[in-house]
């Protein structure tokens, strides 16, 4: 069995990463840690800032992706010693990319995270998550984190 986990922000990485050493897996399962970096000067609203602006920014987006991927991979394999656990880091759009990995690696289930968006912000912003559980053909495990969910509490 294989399972891609698509992470960004920690504190989403961190509730799919509870979520994954909780359960029990197959002693065969592999897992595939991957962080999409969206690109900031093609098809964004802050293209409008100078490059050296958007550069310094794209820096700390690369920085960020590869400590949630090495911190979500290191907490997985202390938990499943004997299991095969990948890091990629890739840049582009989250839903083509997350799109081209499961077709390519074929996995069983894709687990993700949840921004809890709603109204004007999911038709702006667009919802990877939404995405992948309508068009990926594999399983889709949707993560919310808990600061989202108790945060949407309060505002309701």
């Amino acid at each position: 069995m294989k399972v891609l986990l698509a992470v960004d922000e920690p504190s989403y990485a961190s509730a799919i990463t509870d979520f994954v050493v909780s359960h029990n897996w197959d002693k065969d399962t592999e897992f595939i840690v991957m962080s999409v970096i969206e690109p900031l000067k093609v098809g964004n609203i802050m293209a409008v800032l100078p490059g050296p602006v958007l550069d310094e920014w794209m820096e700390k987006r690369k920085e960020n992706a590869e400590t949630v991927t090495k911190d979500t991979a290191k907490r997985i394999s202390e938990a499943f010693a004997d299991q095969k656990v990948e890091k990629r880091i890739v840049e582009g759009f989250a839903t083509e990319e997350l799109m081209k990995a499961v077709s390519l690696e074929k996995p069983s289930l894709m687990i993700v995270g949840s921004h809890g968006k709603h109204g004007i912000d999911r038709i702006i912003l667009g919802s990877v998550s939404l995405f992948l559980v309508s068009h990926a053909p594999c399983s889709v495990t949707v993560i919310r984190a808990k600061e989202a969910a108790s945060q949407k509490k309060k505002t309701a």
